[in-house]
């Protein structure tokens, strides 16, 4: 009786390690536990291009923090004066519990995000999105692979011309796949809002983690 349950507790132990290992791909980022991830990214709205750079760190246990900046600029603008800064932080919970319920290789945490865009004449946008990310190593031989989604409600408001507007709403939806031998990683994602006449935005992420 005694070895029987101390074969379910490893058994569980086991389990329960594979899902905090791929803790932070629910956030959309490979770290491990105690683990920091430091990447750039370049993303391509319809007639705008955006390079950045982003990190993220893994605490022990289901607290993971993310941030970065992006350099926003129209494709044929080439005076750096004209650009657009968008700064982003984030934080991420991983619940075990929901994540074991679905299979040991998954993850799930609720993400909370602040993003603001800043623009050269001063006016500037605030985005908070808030999710429930879902991630999953995809179980490839010789390959650290992952995917993840992330559907969002984006709270949203502007500031133009020294007046601020009233926060609005919509959904949004990131998904993406991130892969790497040794400490270097690379992924693809996309990002789309569900407004009228958007686009879906693809981005290409290289980083290193470790």
């Amino acid at each position: 009786m005694k070895k029987s349950v101390a074969g379910l507790f490893a058994v569980v132990a086991t389990v329960a390690f594979a899902g905090t290992a791929q803790a932070q791909i629910c956030a959309g980022y490979p770290s491990s536990d105690r683990g920091f991830y430091f990447g750039a990214r370049a993303d391509f709205p319809e007639n705008v291009d955006s390079y950045g750079v982003e990190a993220n760190y893994n605490f022990s246990g289901p607290l993971g923090v993310y941030g970065g900046l992006n350099v926003i600029s129209n494709e044929n603008d080439n005076s750096d004066e004209e650009s657009n800064d968008e700064l982003f932080a984030g934080v991420a919970f991983e619940v075990a519990s929901l994540g074991l319920m679905v299979g040991p290789r998954v993850s799930v945490c609720p993400v909370g995000e602040l993003r603001n865009i800043k623009q050269y004449n001063g006016d500037s946008y605030t985005a908070v999105p808030v999710g429930l990310g879902v991630g999953a190593s995809l179980g490839i031989p010789g390959i650290r692979a992952a995917g993840y989604v992330q559907p969002q409600i984006v709270f949203s408001r502007v500031e133009a011309g020294g007046q601020t507007g009233d926060f609005q709403n919509d959904f949004a939806v990131k998904a993406g796949v991130m892969g790497g031998v040794g400490l270097l990683t690379v992924g693809g994602e996309l990002r789309h809002h569900f407004v009228d006449n958007a686009q879906t935005t693809f981005g290409i992420r290289v980083g290193i983690a470790l």
